[in-house]
């Protein structure tokens, strides 16, 4: 875990400083990626590879970042994208994400595997926007269970994250996310916040009864990943849930209709930043044909590869309303806490603004009609 350090001022020199401050492999769980970590690599080089086509003699003189998002108004269309474990990189955690966007008036997306709990992270996001990330797990009971504690934390929106069938093997890892050498990999990996859970002490308890001793990451290896998850246990959540609920790990058009199908209040284009495998297609060249099938009936977000303003801007012209941040977020955690977390995002907030004024886009909308060239 980091010490606290001079806050950051981009994702670029955010990276560097998490580098220094880090264990090597907790950095490297950060940064890497499945395989060889190609698909990490694909996603920056591809959203570097397409440019904005600019209109001039449009009046910028006033720029307008505000966006509707599921669950309220953001002041520019970025939220922190559910990332587990932030204890690892700085003992403010997830907290301190959560008000570091806050105080932008940017959203948050809290983990299935926070270290926080969602009660703690929702007095610290205030009330902007709140969302709380979960998987279909192997026991649906766990699942209703994290959307009931959600909705009593008062978060706005669900994100089921359906892209996770197995683990995403890495050669730079021993091939599971909770499987690392190092201490405090160990430790944060099995202290998550839903091992407090009621339904899941309950779990524990029984398998205790059954193999003393046991871990809760024992009885997690058991839950998740849950390769048996179909599109009915989708509908069954969306169905029981008092929060709209995002599908994210959407790539394929066909399963952005699925999804509206079954209930889906918006879709994430998501290919879970490269740490899932190392051949799947990149998320902006995913964006259109998924912003194409879903033709303006419900909201398209977007995430994997931002690390600039004008990454946002390349995904907003293709489709997307609003864009999730995660390395760089980790980085500027690990880097100086809260105030690192809200260098990194003041950062690509403007640049954004920046990128709109050049384009002649004085509001996001206008961005969304931006047209993006490919080198």
């Amino acid at each position: 875990m980091a010490t606290e350090a001079t806050p950051p001022v981009n994702s670029d020199t955010a990276e560097d400083e998490a580098r220094r401050q880090l264990p090597a492999e907790t950095f490297e769980y950060a940064s890497g990626g499945a395989g060889d970590g190609a698909t990490v690599r694909r996603n920056i080089a591809r959203l570097d590879s397409l440019s904005l086509l600019p209109r001039m003699l449009r009046d910028v003189s006033r720029i307008d970042m505000g966006t509707d998002v599921v669950g309220g108004r953001l002041a520019a269309p970025f939220l922190v994208a559910p990332m587990g474990m932030q204890s690892i990189y700085h003992e403010g955690a997830e907290s301190a994400a959560a008000t570091a966007a806050a105080q932008l008036g940017l959203g948050f997306c809290l983990s299935t595997f926070a270290s926080h709990s969602p009660k703690e992270v929702a007095g610290a996001a205030g009330r902007q926007v709140r969302w709380r990330q979960v998987y279909l797990m192997s026991d649906s009971g766990l699942t209703d269970a994290l959307v009931e504690g959600a909705e009593d934390a008062g978060f706005d929106a669900v994100v089921c994250t359906v892209d996770v069938p197995v683990m995403g093997a890495s050669r730079r890892d021993a091939g599971n996310v909770f499987d690392h050498s190092s201490q405090e990999l160990r430790e944060a990996a099995s202290q998550p916040a839903v091992a407090d859970e009621p339904y899941f002490t309950g779990l524990l308890a029984e398998r205790r009864r059954e193999t003393p001793g046991a871990s809760a990451q024992e009885v997690i290896d058991t839950l998740f990943p849950n390769p048996a998850a179909t599109w009915k246990e989708l509908e069954r959540l969306i169905a029981r849930s008092r929060l709209p609920v995002i599908v994210k790990g959407v790539l394929h058009p066909e399963d952005a209709t699925r999804a509206i199908e079954a209930g889906a209040a918006a879709v994430v284009v998501s290919n879970h930043g490269g740490y899932q495998h190392d051949r799947s297609v990149t998320s902006i060249d995913a964006l259109p044909g998924v912003a194409g099938a879903v033709g303006g009936r419900v909201p398209v977000y977007f995430d994997s590869g931002i690390r600039r303003g004008s990454h946002a801007a390349v995904a907003l012209a293709r489709g997307a309303s609003a864009v999730l941040v995660g390395r760089p977020v980790l980085w500027g955690l690990a880097a100086g806490g809260r105030d690192g977390v809200a260098a990194v995002l003041r950062d690509l907030v403007e640049d954004l603004h920046n990128t709109m004024a050049i384009v002649g886009a004085p509001t996001v909308a206008d961005l969304a009609a931006a047209t993006t060239v490919a080198d």
